[in-house]
Formats: C-alpha cells, structure tokens, sequence
C-alpha cells in the first residue's frame, strides 16, 4: 500500500523510542537480570524485524517467538542475536530446520527432548534446551514429577546439560492471587533437581510482563517480557509508567447530517434522536477493529465521538455533532498524540477482550509507519 493509500484509509504508527524507553524501564525492575523480548506475534502486531532490531541493539539478551516462521523472518533479516522458539516441534524435519537456524529449543514433553537429541545428532548441531515446566497454567510443560527423568534424559543427550529452565505464570496480572507464588516454588523444587542431577542452567526465567511488575522471582537469571514492551498494561492495576508504542488512527471519508429517526449501519440499530451530524471512517473489522466495541469513542480534536451502528468489515460510523470533523480529518483509535492519549485498554473494555487481542488483530492492510529508531 502507497503512502498516499495509506493517508486516505487508516494506519499506525510505531513509535520505536517508546519501545526503547519501555525497555529500559522494564531492565530496571529486572534487577540485573538478563531480558528475553517476546517479540511473537509480528512483534503483537507492530512488526517483528523494526522491533527485534530495536531491541537488540538495546541489549536483549535474547528474543523469543513461537514458530520457525516467525524465526526464520529474523534470521533473514540479518538478525543474529539468540532467539528462544517457545513453540512446539513435533517432528525430525523441523528440529533439524530450527537446529540450522541457530534457535534455542523449548521442550514441553518428555517426548521433545528425544526429539531434540536425534536432531542434534543427525545435524551434527547442538540442541539448547530450555526445560518449560507446567506448575500452574495447565496448557504445555512438563508436569513436576517428570523432571527427573527430564534429568536422566539430558544427561546422555548430545549437548548433556539444559540451556534453560522456564515456566509460565498463570496468574501474575492478578496481585491477590497466590497461584504466582506456588508456581514459583514449583519451578524452584525443579531447579533443585536439576542441580541435583548436576546440571545448571544458565537461563531461568518464569517472570512474563506481569511477574516482572510484581517483583522479580529471586532464584531467576532472567525475565521474559511481551505485552509491557508495547506500552499495554500487564496488571489488573494499570498503573505502571509504560509508553504506547503504536498509535492507530483511521480518516474520515464522508460525512453528512441525517435528520431525527435516521437510520446507520446494518439492522437500523442506531437511529439519530435529532439532526446529528455523521462520519464515517474507513477502519472496520477486517482491519482489526472489533465488531464487539459498539460503545467507543473514537478521538478527535478535543472531542470524543461515539460510534454510531454496527461496525462493519471496512468502515466506522461515528457521532461527531459540534466538533467540526469533516472529509479528511484523521481520527485517534488508541495511543498518542500531541498531549493527548486514547489507551487501547480503553478498546480492549469495549469490545469486552484484552489490549494483546487488539494489537495483535490489528491487520496486514494496515500499514505501519516508524518513528524514532
């Protein structure tokens, strides 16, 4: 898409110095410890390569996505810093591919670390292992009592010792949840089984966003932080001093007023009470903005205009009577703009979600301007 295109429909823009600036605070609550950046996802929608480059040139110590795709498009864009695949392999073909791209491997079942091994000795290339034990999110992870076999397994495995011991906190959003404190214990009675068995892994890491808000797990060498890289508040409490990375703005592409008892949008729900002037702006849900968010206000020049009718696949329709929006005036979705801010919390709430699904749904017909890097 043109920029002209895209100045005539909607787009974000990836302010790569917030990114920079949400990094460093979140080192900072790390207490030393090494950052591995999430960057699944396209980076949660605002482009993996920019903001893998970002990052690393900010001293990540590491990057995590979750498929070999999602690596693959690092490596070829000459990223060469260490990149942990969080997702599952399941077959020998796959190992070998990711072995060739020089990732570090987490293995969630017994049956991945045979895996692992067969491929490090078919390719002649060493499998980095991160251990991911289920103490708690009850998706993906070795359960606790296989850890001791996970131990007699590496320990005639190619490359012998694990790289990393990991895990996922289920709860940590929540400041009134114990659950974060009883996977930690969990990881930690792990840990010592494996130091046991001697083995020491250098990468222990179970604090996501949201652990590293809440204090850092003592016995951890690293963090894994996503969705506060981006600017979205991790906990329940919203208060922490993250920056938006991505601002979302849509043009307005007609406007007009339609008399008292008109009608908007599919199945006549919005009716107009009185002469109500009326935008539309060329964002809908094929580009990521939710059908489910009907009560929203969408950002303009010192007004907030409430959507009017249902959201449709290409466009919004919104209230704009008395703020002097007409044809070609850009309106804020969430993020920033010249003092004032829309968080895509405030999206999230709407649609009843949560900020990862919005940034993440964001589409591919949206292009993505950056500043700042």
């Amino acid at each position: 898409m043109g920029q002209g295109e895209a100045k005539n429909r909607a787009w974000a823009e990836i302010d790569l110095a917030a990114l920079r600036r949400n990094y460093r605070w979140l080192k900072s609550r790390a207490g030393g410890r090494e950052l591995i950046a999430v960057v699944k996802a396209d980076a949660y929608g605002h482009g993996a390569v920019p903001v893998a480059r970002s990052l690393a040139e900010e001293g990540a110590g590491m990057l995590a996505v979750v498929t070999p795709g999602e690596a693959r498009q690092l490596r070829e864009a000459g990223i060469d810093s260490a990149i942990l695949l969080l997702g599952p392999l399941l077959d020998a073909a796959e190992v070998e591919s990711c072995l060739a791209l020089d990732l570090d491997l987490a293995a969630t079942r017994l049956e991945a670390l045979e895996l692992y091994a067969a491929g490090a000795r078919r390719s002649g290339r060493p499998a980095r292992v991160h251990l991911k034990l289920d103490t708690g999110m009850g998706r993906v992870g070795l359960a606790p009592d296989e850890v001791q076999r996970a131990v007699a397994i590496l320990r005639q495995s190619p490359s012998r010792e694990p790289v990393g011991l990991m895990t996922h906190l289920a709860e940590a959003d929540d400041a009134r949840s114990p659950r974060t404190e009883l996977q930690r214990r969990r990881l930690g009675e792990a840990l010592a089984l494996l130091r046991d068995g001697g083995l020491e892994p250098r990468w222990i890491h179970c604090d996501n966003s949201a652990g590293i808000a809440r204090g850092c797990w003592p016995d951890a060498s690293a963090v894994r932080p996503g969705i506060a890289l981006y600017g979205a508040q991790p906990t329940l409490e919203r208060g922490l001093p993250l920056e938006p990375v991505m601002s979302l703005w849509a043009r307005v592409c007609h406007a007009k007023t339609v008399p008292a008892g008109a009608t908007v949008g599919y199945g006549g729900e919005y009716r107009a009470e009185g002469p109500t002037h009326i935008v539309t702006a060329a964002l809908g849900y094929a580009d990521g903005f939710p059908r489910a968010a009907s009560g929203f206000r969408l950002g303009a020049a010192g007004a907030r205009l409430p959507l009017a009718g249902r959201v449709s696949c290409d466009l919004i329709c919104a209230e704009a009577e008395g703020a002097g929006v007409e044809v070609g005036d850009p309106l804020l979705v969430f993020g920033r703009d010249s003092g004032r801010s829309i968080p895509v919390e405030q999206l999230a709430d709407a649609a009843g979600t949560i900020s990862y699904e919005i940034l993440t749904r964001i589409g591919a017909r949206v292009p993505r301007g950056y500043s700042g890097g």
